[in-house]
């Protein structure tokens, strides 16, 4: 039991090591490597990795429950303050992402079928040459309702005038 936890403290101390700890309010960098999207990258012994923010919050909160995901309430991917962190789900995270505009718009999004440039094409065929949306969908081999929310400006819509 004692070995158990030396190994324990070792592996804890080895981890907090390469975290650039600060007050409480303000995000703890991981200061290790990350791995490609950006997420602290920690070696657990074996050749594997785990997620830098995984271990704190197992480290300082415990088990991280079934079916949940560390996310961050400072949207810093490298961040280890365990005040930070939180478990939720895949859809509490991508709502998250939603709301805090973290979320590719537009020509970014790599599912965008169009250009902001054929965008204003639809807009303006149908406004100026009143072109039927059924005939805009079969043009842009694209379903009616999508280029009628296009038209309405639910989708694609224009950034603000300065």
């Amino acid at each position: 039991m004692k070995e158990e936890t030396q190994v324990k403290t070792i592996f804890s101390k080895r981890f907090w090591s390469k975290v650039q700890i600060g007050p409480e309010t303000e995000c703890w960098n991981w200061t290790a490597s990350t791995q490609s999207k950006g997420y602290g990258s920690f070696g657990i012994g074996g050749g594997k990795t785990a997620l830098a923010h995984r271990v704190a919050y197992q480290l300082t909160k415990g088990p991280i429950p079934e079916g949940l995901l560390v996310r961050h309430h400072c949207d810093n991917r490298i961040c280890c303050n365990p005040a930070h962190l939180e478990t939720g789900t895949i859809a509490d995270n991508n709502r998250d992402a939603v709301l805090r505009g973290r979320t590719a718009k537009g020509e970014r999004n790599g599912r965008a079928k169009l250009s902001m440039e054929q965008v204003a094409e639809i807009r303006r065929l149908r406004n100026e040459e009143s072109l039927k949306i059924s005939e805009l969908a079969q043009a842009y081999k694209m379903h009616p309702k999508s280029i009628s929310n296009i038209v309405k400006e639910r989708y694609w819509k224009l950034p603000e005038a300065q």
